[in-house]
């Protein structure tokens, strides 16, 4: 996040120097032995931008949005191209990091609201501009990225592709692509912020901090640690056939004697306190003691940049570094204080802001996970929900998730692996790509069915499975497509929460969840699963979409035909709020009590008295939905 205008005001402390060059026998070839520490996120977005800046104007914004596959590949090509300039970044002996956070202080919580509202604020300005995006003749996704590229800072990003926020699975695709690289070793999910990590590191080690964020400077990083902000970076030509890699580096240690300082924390404060502030206004500012009636705001400023050691992290309760963020945050707060409810923030989906919010779908998906990582941990009754954060209409609001017993999240889990059983015998020859679309979008026609919303058309629904050939994309287009994101990743996240607890837990009924298992980790990574045009289309043109839709349509529609037929002796009672067929307005909103002669289990949306206003979620009509394809 960092501090307005600090950066600026201490660039002319900041020392030119060549880091390495890709000739083994020029003198520059490794010019340091420093350990190499990378704050993950900012690498991903600084990479994410650079390759939007490098599509042609002649793409809409949405096909203009990089792959996660690009994505993936760009990062480790701008990994390579330091380590062939003697940079090397994933020695086995060294100290070289890559940190990824993994979960976020609860004081942290309302600017994390506020940027999820600003990219929400952002979809709605760019939909009300745009009604729909036409496509060139010959169009070209995809892009030969070069090191040039990704160490270029002055190719600006061209003003049509500004307005959306960026695609919503960034990190935790450039997670798959590093856990699957010789940079496995070196990449972690760490249970904290990332920068926090960076600077302990630093502080170890001496070494490098390769960051966007300019906190890095504030935090101790020791005499010997360095920060290089990636925009500083410069590959340059070296001879004929050769590159190297030139910095600006600030050693924050050295600026704050080079200013009469004990380090720099004071010197960010006063310029938090008034941005406006010249250098010279600053350096007086730093000479006087803290009035008492600001003592206060800088107590809690320091608490930001309180020291974090080696140690501390190696005793975290996260040992599951491997978890996508948001995931490993949500797991985290299960370990933390019982007293406090747990939050999940979830990934913010491009799509059409005046429909429903897309993470309506495959809510008892997530709701199983949560459930099974709430029993595990044994939290007290009362704090067994989950406040789940996402677009409700034209805000981010919290919805509060009732979680399933023990009993019945063990029932869910065995009926959904019936499904996918099924499923995967069906179309057991075609790609693993295919399968879980045909499920994801199976997530999808129930939820429309429930809600008493149209079903998708053919054409659309081969429109998000295949990939898009025509000449436009509708806003219709990219809900859908949003929504099958939403169900996929529900999947994956519940795949997640199930590896997590068979390692860590004795569930006492393992069987059920690792044959469940077993058919999750059939799900393909995010940059597979979620491709691109040209190589979505390639992957699955050989499979006829007619029958798959039949296949798909048939089976939602006998859900309520012989769902609840599955409850023997079953007492239904189902209040629904006024049904949306034209998805116009926010939300349908039920209730809905499944009771058998064995238990009674109710689920609900209610209000929290722990924040703000909590919308009411739809839900599907039984507690147990996992049936849908088993007698197909």
């Amino acid at each position: 996040m960092g501090i307005p205008r600090l950066r600026g005001l201490l660039e002319s402390y900041f020392q030119t120097s060549t880091l390495g060059c890709s000739d083994p026998g020029c003198r520059d070839h490794i010019r340091s032995s420093k350990p190499v520490i990378i704050d993950g996120p900012g690498l991903v977005y600084v990479i994410y931008y650079r390759l939007l800046a490098c599509k042609p104007t002649s793409l809409n914004a949405i096909d203009a949005q990089p792959t996660y596959e690009e994505i993936g590949t760009a990062v480790l090509l701008f990994l390579q191209t330091l380590t062939n300039c003697g940079i090397e970044i994933a020695e086995p002996a060294s100290s070289d990091k890559i940190y990824f956070d993994g979960y976020l202080p609860t004081a942290k919580r309302p600017v994390r609201k506020n940027r999820l509202q600003g990219y929400l604020k952002q979809t709605i300005v760019f939909h009300a501009n745009y009604k729909d995006f036409k496509r060139p003749a010959h169009r070209d996704y995809s892009i030969a990225t070069t090191p040039t590229d990704l160490f270029d800072v002055s190719r600006p990003i061209p003003p049509k592709f500004r307005g959306l926020p960026a695609v919503p699975f960034l990190v935790p695709a450039v997670l798959d692509s590093l856990t699957n690289s010789k940079y496995a070793a070196v990449t972690q999910v760490v249970p904290g912020e990332a920068d926090s990590f960076c600077a302990a590191a630093a502080r170890a080690s001496g070494g490098i901090v390769l960051t966007s964020d300019s906190d890095l400077l504030i935090h101790d990083l020791g005499p010997d640690g360095e920060v290089i902000f990636f925009d500083h970076l410069e590959l340059q030509q070296c001879g004929r056939k050769h590159s190297q890699i030139c910095a600006r580096i600030a050693e924050p240690f050295k600026i704050a004697q080079s200013l009469d300082l004990k380090d720099l924390f004071r010197f960010a404060f006063e310029l938090k306190e008034d941005p406006s502030l010249t250098l010279q206004e600053v350096q007086r500012r730093t000479q006087t003691d803290i009035p008492s009636h600001r003592a206060s705001d800088y107590t809690d400023f320091g608490k930001e940049y309180e020291q974090l050691t080696v140690d501390d992290a190696a005793q975290s309760t996260s040992s599951a570094d491997w978890l996508d963020p948001r995931i490993s945050e949500m797991i985290l707060q299960y370990h933390g204080r019982p007293q406090e409810n747990v939050h999940m923030y979830m990934p913010f989906l491009i799509e059409d802001p005046s429909r429903s919010s897309a993470w309506n779908i495959s809510i008892d998906l997530r709701t199983l996970a949560y459930s099974l990582m709430a029993h595990c941990t044994s939290i007290p009754k009362q704090q067994q929900n989950i406040l789940e954060h996402s677009r409700r209409d034209t805000r981010i609001v919290p919805m509060e998730i009732q979680l399933l017993d023990f009993e019945s999240s063990l029932e869910n889990a065995e009926s959904l692996n019936r499904q996918l059983d099924a499923l995967l015998r069906r179309y057991c020859s075609s790609p693993a790509v295919v399968i879980w679309r045909i499920f994801g979008m199976t997530e999808v026609f129930s939820w429309h069915l429930t809600t008493g919303r149209t079903f998708p058309s053919q054409k659309s629904a081969a429109k998000a499975i295949w990939g898009n050939r025509d000449t436009f994309i509708s806003w219709q287009d990219v809900q859908l497509s949003a929504q099958l994101q939403a169900a996929l990743y529900s999947v994956r996240l519940l795949k997640q929460v199930l590896v997590y607890v068979i390692s860590h837990y004795d569930l006492g009924s393992d069987a059920i969840i690792l044959e469940l298992l077993r058919n999750l980790k059939t799900l393909p990574a995010l940059s597979d699963l979620f491709r691109g045009y040209d190589s979505t289309t390639a992957i699955i043109s050989g499979t006829e979409i007619g029958p798959i839709f039949d296949f798909i349509r048939n089976s939602v529609w006998k859900q309520e035909n012989s769902e609840f037929d599955n409850h023997e002796g079953a007492d239904v009672s189902i209040s629904t709020g006024n049904k949306s067929h034209d998805d116009s307005v926010d939300e349908t909103t039920a209730w809905v009590t499944v009771g058998s002669k064995h238990k009674k289990l109710k689920r609900q949306f209610k209000k929290s008295a722990d924040e703000g206003p909590i919308s009411k979620g739809p839900l599907k009509q039984t507690n147990n939905i996992y049936g849908l394809l088993s007698d197909t």
